[in-house]
């Protein structure tokens, strides 16, 4: 986990959308690629945190219950998971094929997916990711607005839906230290990308 400086208008999903597509750019540009990430928005500015690997189902529902540690322990306003994915698009006709995977679709999109929780709601975004011919990043595709809705599968209900007690924060923290997590400040600033 990491500490970032206080940021400016810590309300809602968007700031912290806005905070997560500019760390996905800086990573990008820099790496050519992002690490699965959570963004907190807390009281103190936003805190990273980031797994070592993710290669198994095993290994993604820890991260998913770490994370929910981390948002109570954090007492976050809200969270987004920033990850790399393939995606399916529907048609021009509206319709989607979900019987073959994405990964494994040949009209297959690459995107970062940004995955929004506060209190009460869910939102997601997708970044499409743009190439150039030598496979070399370029820049962020056309975004569109936040979908906002009910989301499922293992990385959502991530964030309490009460204000977590001084009490559950401190057990949630002691339990993180416990797994051998820590908080650092890297300095990290995504906008000098």
């Amino acid at each position: 986990m990491k500490r970032n400086r206080w940021q400016e208008n810590p309300q809602g999903l968007e700031p912290l959308a806005s905070q997560a597509a500019h760390y996905a750019l800086h990573m990008m540009r820099t790496t050519g690629s992002v690490p699965p990430t959570v963004i907190a928005d807390t009281d103190e500015g936003y805190v990273f945190c980031m797994p070592s690997e993710l290669t198994d189902d095993a290994a993604k529902d820890r991260f998913a219950e770490v994370t929910r540690l981390f948002a109570v322990a954090q007492n976050a306003r809200a969270l987004v998971m920033v990850v790399e994915a393939w995606a399916r698009l529907p048609d021009a006709s509206g319709h989607l094929d979900t019987d073959t995977p994405p990964s494994q679709a040949p009209d297959r999109k690459e995107v970062v997916v940004l995955m929004l929780e506060d209190h009460s709601r869910n939102a997601t975004c997708m970044l499409p990711i743009l190439r150039d011919d030598a496979g070399t990043f370029t820049g962020f595709g056309e975004t569109g607005p936040m979908q906002f809705g009910e989301s499922a599968g293992r990385f959502s209900g991530l964030m309490p839906r009460n204000k977590p007690s001084v009490r559950e924060a401190a057990a949630a923290k002691s339990t993180l230290f416990s797994l051998g997590m820590n908080i650092t400040n890297r300095g990290f600033d995504p906008t000098m990308n």
